[in-house]
């Protein structure tokens, strides 16, 4: 990370194949906390459907794998780089009333509290 804090926050939306043999895939989505989100499991575990979702999730594999290796950060970033705001102005936390030493990495917000305490000595 190059001693740089990360900046982006998660929207609280996961999505995950599963593979459920050489042809055949599944799917789990869920939003923050593991609330099932409106698509979870919306394909059977196996049969003709999933299948077809095989071959559907692995061609948009292979596209999303192209557009997140070109240099950009992938949708709707796919024309620009993508700029995200520093953690002390992320409207996400604001909104929720989140410090950012709450959701910062322990090791990063060492290095934070050192320099703090050299600039302050």
């Amino acid at each position: 990370m190059q001693g740089k804090d990360v900046s982006g926050c998660w929207d609280g939306y996961s999505w995950m194949p599963f593979y459920m043999g050489t042809k055949f895939y599944a799917s789990f989505s869920h939003h923050h906390d593991f609330d099932p989100a409106p698509k979870n499991h919306a394909v059977p575990q196996y049969g003709i459907f999933a299948r077809l979702y095989y071959s559907c999730i692995t061609k948009s594999n292979e596209s999303q794998a192209a557009k997140y290796t070109a240099l950009n950060c992938g949708g709707p970033h796919f024309r620009y780089n993508m700029e995200l705001d520093a953690l002390e102005h992320q409207e996400i936390l604001q909104a929720k009333g989140i410090a950012p030493e709450e959701v910062r990495h322990p090791a990063a917000q060492a290095r934070l509290d050192a320099v703090e305490k050299i600039e302050t000595a």
